[in-house]
């Protein structure tokens, strides 16, 4: 349940108050380690206040204008949820074309998430990243804290029945999510002249998912990623594709990474 209210004359700040309430029950997992235990039942019930100023000139591809937004998320047992803990979100966009129709885009955004009375965040509610709207160095949702899952080799349960002496089963990395997220992205948008519509894209995307609030092991967890990428534009948006590099490859992920999607990256 959502209300939403204009707080200025010019339309361009909004106030949302939301509720929501969900359960989760997770059964018949193929392989029960990819999901903890106590994140198989989930209920929450949260309680959200969202503030956003919006000045984009057009949302679907943006030449100027700013993007604010800021929201805190409360879950309570209290109210029904079974963890407690609290998010905090923000997000700031700042757009400006300059000489010769280049157009300077450039992103931050926060995630603070944090559990209370002795409880815990839980997998679906933790911060995650890595894509084409993201850390383009990375596949999608292949940043930050890793763990690694045990999986037979002939199928997908973690219980194997491997002959006597012998080890059937491998493992495989996933991506574990953390309580803090960093983002940095900047990019420079510019048009190449031999086709209406056409764009040729230089980009910055910095940051990570880090474990805990606190920005614990910052310098070795931060990710700088570099590329390039082109558009074309569409009536519903800019047809994307990027090229991402990690300039600190992680092993066992890929360091250069392609997307292919509709839309800016932010």
């Amino acid at each position: 349940f959502q209300v939403q209210r204009n707080i200025d004359r010019a339309r361009k700040d909004l106030l949302f108050l939301r509720y929501s309430f969900s359960k989760t029950d997770l059964t018949r997992i193929e392989i029960p380690a990819l999901v903890p235990t106590e994140d198989q039942h989930v209920r929450l019930s949260t309680i959200a206040a969202n503030v956003t100023r919006d000045t984009r000139d057009n949302v679907l591809d943006e030449h100027g204008g700013v993007l604010q937004s800021i929201e805190l998320d409360l879950n309570s047992t209290r109210l029904g949820s079974s963890v407690n803990f609290a998010k905090l979100t923000g997000q700031a966009a700042y757009y400006k074309q300059t000489f010769h129709n280049i157009v300077w885009a450039n992103s931050l955004r926060i995630g603070l998430a944090q559990p209370f009375a002795s409880s815990r965040v839980p997998l679906s509610e933790k911060y995650f990243t890595g894509g084409g709207d993201s850390l383009r160095g990375f596949p999608l949702d292949g940043a930050g804290p890793q763990r690694q899952v045990e999986v037979c080799g002939a199928g997908t349960s973690t219980t194997c029945s491997c002959p006597a002496g012998t080890n059937c089963a491998t493992s495989i990395q996933v991506p574990s999510g953390g309580n803090e997220l960093l983002l940095i992205n900047s990019e420079a948008r510019i048009p190449v002249p031999i086709k209406k519509g056409l764009g040729i894209v230089f980009f910055y995307d910095g940051g990570n998912v880090f474990p805990n609030v606190g920005f614990h092991d910052f310098s070795s967890l931060y990710s700088n990623n570099v590329g390039v990428g082109l558009r074309y534009a569409t009536p519903v948006g800019p047809v994307r594709i990027d090229l991402g590099r990690n300039l600190d490859p992680i092993k066992g992920i890929q360091a250069t990474q392609y997307f292919i999607s509709i839309g800016q990256a932010f």
